[in-house]
């Protein structure tokens, strides 16, 4: 590295900073500086070549051999360095107080003889690039062999490790109390206040303080449970500029609550963990914060690696852990879910710098470079994720993916096979749960096992066990042995080779160990889709299309670039082409995280009522075409309404099986069939003839919202005056959609009710708004229209994007927004979340029963 590092932020002509200087001694010097600046910390430099090798150590020195102090490389630093104590002002590089704390000699704790300093130091060089020092300090505060050692998988963290050795310098003491300087015998406060203290500028422009993001998030109370965001699984990384990359950490998975210094930590199962890790909870609780987190436990083994066996041992203080936060969700009174990841992430980095258990955990740019890494480096893999992703309680979609570097995964034992020899058994049976909720057998375990654990592994399945076995498919291979059946609830680890085409695990699998922080209903099938989606297709049943004009084949028709699964709610969706366009520069991967992020709004409003649907493969104001019939096509998460066509025609089936959306599953399928937007019928499939809402479609004719606004104020003097409780909300385009709940009249009933009012409404605002069915008749006039309340017709539901110009929301409004200032372009697929975070749906009262029963008699004077 020599001085370039250093020279360059620095301006020597402005600055007393030490240029350089040469070594006048035969021995090798080191230096602690206490350095003061905006985090205190200690400066270790050893003399190699003619410079000062620096690692800042933000706590400092510890003579106590069970404690390993981080370390973090920086530039090198003159000779002459070692003897500077003085002041740096605050804005310039390294601004703060510095002394002395320590300084002395050092030599090479080596077995081999060396001659003299340039052997010594050639020693040096040599095990400074192979990571790894041990040397013996002569300092008058540090005495005895130390080591610092640089951990592999903190290659591109800078992050190493100094620890002293335990030999007869060794103390528990604090040697940090004493914490004077070698050389002026000032502290480093005394220091700051000393008359005349050194004081040099450096040429590196002051820093602009950074605006507090925190402030970006959302005023809200803690939330007390949050599920984890999850990630998907790929066979390969996916290289993408919209992605960082982090490493993927071998350990349990915590979401942390730090809340007036008390701490709870809760696995993915929600299981209160914070006593079985009590030097993280110390760490958390010392952050002098309150504050949301999400991140992995991990215990590194001597080699820095995550050791998952030492994780399920630990019992609080036999092994160093650590907490690898990656994400934060709520900090100080805001709720920072909402923002970017980058964002998240900025913050996290700040609130735990400097702290050694809880360990930020860096992102990386180059994910085929990072797993490389992964692989070169034995670590289980890495995840991927967008950097401009929300975090979404208990999703699985392509925000954040997730490629190990082997093939290792949970699986939920369900058997086991009786050995023929001394072991207490011959292999483990296990499988994993489907989207149907059904337990399939996937494969089983022969290896792996201590010979001193099974006894004790089997007594816990004997404890356990069933008469019939628990899968629902036929377990292969048993090789002729007695097969013992068992509840499926312990949950294990599981290392193989790869997957079959069928679905199962070629070869004997790996025992790895238990899970105790996952439950096994928890345990979902996690096959990549380039593994076996092509004989996924071909497997699958392809329905029978009766309808010679049938507009599925254009469906079939369209081209596959890319293919992938993704799990929601427990059913797996088959997603393709999400990186296509549908309005410019918004991809079809947004609409669908829209619609996962509003799924709980949504899905009120359509649950069991028959949807038509348009279907808009090629863009949002491409082309497009309607399907009411699934033929069969449907998959076994979407329900069906199986209804008689009213107007028999050639090539149509007398039978139509409408799309009913019930789950996420069935919404995000339907999504990426095409459909941008959802149409839902006025009634459900309880009680298909009898609406239970009347609906009002205010469409100007000249696209002028403003005769929407007006004929709204007005149609709501109208609901006023015979006291009927109505609900508003944008069209998505250019109108607005009024509704009011009602129960018991039939579709013709509904309709003559509609027209009243509209005739009355549009008597309201006659110069704007007029109930002429003709378009040659209305002019530019508002059309208030009644149509929509026969039976099969339908409006967009409230939260669902509508294909116009821009991706714009049918909104829900309080009526008090409908005011002359409203601009229906404002409610995206980007600000309704935010937007329902802070108003909640104000939609509800659509499904209100005592709303429904008010407006029915008053509504039924009007027939």
């Amino acid at each position: 590295m020599g001085l370039t590092e250093y020279a360059k932020k620095r301006n020597f002509k402005k600055t007393a900073e030490p240029a350089g200087g040469k070594p006048g001694s035969d021995k090798l010097l080191f230096v602690v500086q206490k350095h003061a600046a905006s985090h205190l910390h200690y400066d270790f430099r050893l003399e190699v070549k003619g410079v000062l090798k620096s690692w800042a150590v933000p706590r400092g020195p510890s003579m106590d051999p069970e404690e390993r102090r981080l370390a973090m490389a920086v530039e090198d630093h003159p000779y002459d360095y070692k003897d500077f104590e003085g002041i740096i002002p605050k804005g310039q590089y390294g601004g703060g107080t510095v002394i002395v704390w320590d300084e002395g000699w050092y030599e090479p704790a080596s077995d081999e003889k060396l001659k003299d300093k340039a052997a010594k130091e050639h020693w040096m060089m040599s095990n400074y690039y192979k990571n790894a020092l041990k040397i013996k300090l002569h300092g008058h505060k540090l005495k005895g062999d130390f080591i610092l050692i640089k951990f592999k998988e903190d290659k591109y963290e800078g992050g190493w490790r100094l620890i002293k050795a335990d030999d007869e310098y060794a103390t528990k003491a604090d040697i940090l109390l004493k914490d004077k300087s070698v050389k002026s015998k000032l502290t480093v406060e005394q220091m700051g206040k000393k008359q005349g203290a050194e004081v040099w500028n450096s040429n590196r422009a002051p820093e602009k303080p950074e605006p507090d993001l925190k402030t970006q998030g959302i005023r809200k109370a803690m939330p007390h449970s949050v599920k984890p965001m999850l990630c998907t699984l790929t066979k390969e990384v996916v290289p993408d500029d919209d992605y960082l990359y982090e490493v993927k950490w071998d350990g349990y998975r915590i979401i942390s609550y730090i809340e007036n210094k008390k701490v709870r930590m809760d696995s993915r199962s929600a299981l209160d963990y914070t006593k079985k890790y009590p030097p993280v909870a110390k760490a958390l609780a010392a952050l002098g914060h309150d504050a949301v987190l999400d991140g992995e436990v991990v215990v590194f083994n001597e080699e820095g690696k995550p050791d998952f066996d030492a994780l399920q041992t630990f019992n609080g203080h036999d092994a160093p852990i650590n907490y690898c936060v990656f994400d934060l969700l709520w900090l100080d009174g805001y709720h920072l879910m909402n923002l970017p990841l980058t964002d998240r992430k900025a913050i996290l980095k700040e609130l735990v710098a400097d702290n050694d258990v809880l360990r930020f955990s860096e992102s990386f740019d180059d994910g085929v470079a990072l797993y490389q890494q992964a692989l070169d480096l034995d670590l289980e893999g890495i995840v991927a994720k967008r950097k401009d992703s929300a975090y979404v309680p208990d999703a699985r979609d392509n925000r954040w993916l997730k490629t190990p570097t082997r093939k290792r995964q949970e699986f939920v034992i369900g058997g086991w096979a009786e050995s023929d020899k001394s072991r207490s058994f011959r292999s483990l049976l296990f499988g994993a749960y489907n989207n149907k909720g059904e337990f399939e057998w996937i494969g089983r375990s022969g290896g792996g096992y201590k010979q001193s654990e099974m006894p004790g592994i089997l007594a816990r399945l004997q404890q356990l066990e069933i008469e019939k076995t628990p899968f629902i498919n036929k377990v292969l291979d048993t090789k002729g042995a007695k097969i013992h059946w068992v509840k499926p609830e312990l949950v294990a680890n599981f290392e193989f080779a790869t997957w079959t085409k069928t679905g199962r695990i070629r070869k004997p699998a790996t025992f790895l160990g238990f899970r105790k922080d996952k439950k096994a209903s928890q345990v979902v099938r996690e096959v990549p889709l380039s593994d076996d989606q092509e004989e996924q297709i071909k497997e699958a049943p392809k329905p029978v299309i009766a309808d010679t004009d049938s507009n599925w084949p254009k469906i079939d028709s369209k081209k596959i670039n890319s293919e992938r699964e993704f799990e929601f709610a427990g059913q797996t969706v088959t997603m393709n082409n999400i990186e296509q366009e549908l309005w410019r520069g918004i991809t079809k991967a947004r609409l669908i995280t829209y619609y996962h992020s509003i799924c709980p709004y949504i899905l009120p409003y359509l649950k069991d009522r028959p949807l038509s649907l348009h279907i808009k493969q090629d863009g949002a104001n491409a082309p497009g075409f309607y399907i009411k019939d699934m033929e069969g096509r449907q998959p076994d998460y979407l329900d069906i309404f199986s209804d008689q066509r009213r107007h028999k025609k050639k090539g149509k089936r007398d039978q139509i099986d409408y799309a009913v959306c019930n789950n996420e599953a069935a919404l995000l399928y339907l999504i990426n069939l095409g459909n941008i937007d959802l149409n839902p019928w006025s009634s459900t499939t309880g009680n298909p003839q009898e609406p239970d809402l009347i609906s009002i479609d205010l469409d100007p004719s000249d696209e002028d919202f403003g005769k929407a606004i007006k004929t709204a104020q007005a149609a709501k003097r109208v609901f006023d005056q015979y006291k009927l409780q109505s609900l508003v909300k944008t069209s998505g385009k250019t109108g607005i959609h009024i509704f009011i709940p009602c129960q018991g009249f039939t579709y013709p009933q509904a309709r003559t009710i509609a027209e009243k009012l509209c005739d009355e409404i549009a008597k309201q605002v006659p110069e704007i708004a007029t109930t002429e069915v003709s378009i040659d008749h209305r002019g530019d006039k508002l059309f208030v229209d009644p149509s929509q309340n026969d039976y099969a017709d339908t409006l967009a539901a409230a939260y669902s994007v509508r294909p116009y110009k821009h991706p714009t929301v049918s909104t829900p409004l309080d009526w008090k927004e409908v005011k002359d200032k409203l601009d229906p372009g404002k409610f995206t697929i980007d600000t309704l979340p935010e937007r329902l975070e802070k108003k909640g749906d104000l939609f509800a009262d659509l499904l209100n029963d005592q709303w429904r029963k008010a407006n029915t008699k008053i509504l039924k004077e009007m027939l």
